[in-house]
């Protein structure tokens, strides 16, 4: 059994509106979080969907999301992860995880992510880096970019490994591949090739970029 964990517990504190990113509406059609919610709800291969969100936003969405399983998110990411991986059901082998603020996450994506559970223990999609990067220290020095790869979700694991890591996170991770990978390094972990459009909404820009592709399909 397959389950999707939609994590949209942040309070979007970068992002300029008193309303969380992922609640917003997009060009008056329908909210960021929505997305994600009929991505996953049309994959084949998902057998059910757990959201989590903040709570204070739980009884004004418990209506319009009925069908699924809602959870009030944790202080930290790792603790809205665990919160929601707990609410799976006991059937559940193989947990993939999704930011609310990433609205166009594709079915190639989900299908590759379960795809590669079956030799792999933890997956998740990169983007290589097209700018320049250097450390700025009291020297300065540039890296070489090709070493470096931005981690997007979603995020697949198997349950055991993934709930084992959770329960054992001694700090605040960036995100859930970390939070394994800092507990077993030994974990049979795999990173494929993501989706430059699976971008996350972060700043005032990204809505921008978000209205204006969808104003062009």
């Amino acid at each position: 059994m397959n389950s999707a964990i939609i994590l949209a517990g942040g309070s979007g504190t970068r992002f300029k509106s008193d309303l969380p990113k992922q609640f917003i509406e997009v060009n008056n059609r329908k909210k960021i979080i929505d997305f994600s919610i009929e991505a996953f709800e049309k994959n084949k291969y998902i057998d059910e969907l757990i959201i989590v969100l903040p709570e204070v936003w739980i009884d004004k969405f418990k209506e319009k999301y009925k069908q699924y399983k809602l959870v009030p998110g944790g202080k930290e990411r790792y603790e809205s992860s665990k919160r929601g991986l707990l609410a799976c059901s006991k059937k559940t082998k193989n947990i993939i995880l999704h930011d609310a603020a990433r609205p166009f996450i594709t079915q190639k994506l989900i299908n590759e992510c379960i795809d590669y559970l079956n030799d792999f223990d933890a997956v998740a999609p990169f983007i290589d880096i097209n700018d320049s990067l250097i450390i700025k220290n009291d020297v300065t020095r540039y890296i070489d970019r090709d070493m470096i790869k931005v981690i997007q979700t979603p995020q697949a694991f198997n349950k055991q490994v993934l709930l084992d890591a959770l329960m054992n996170v001694k700090k605040n991770v960036s995100d859930d591949m970390s939070a394994v990978l800092e507990y077993d390094k030994n974990i049979k972990a795999k990173f494929f090739k993501g989706d430059r459009c699976n971008f996350k909404i972060t700043y005032d820009l990204d809505l921008k970029t978000l209205n204006n592709i969808i104003d062009e399909k």
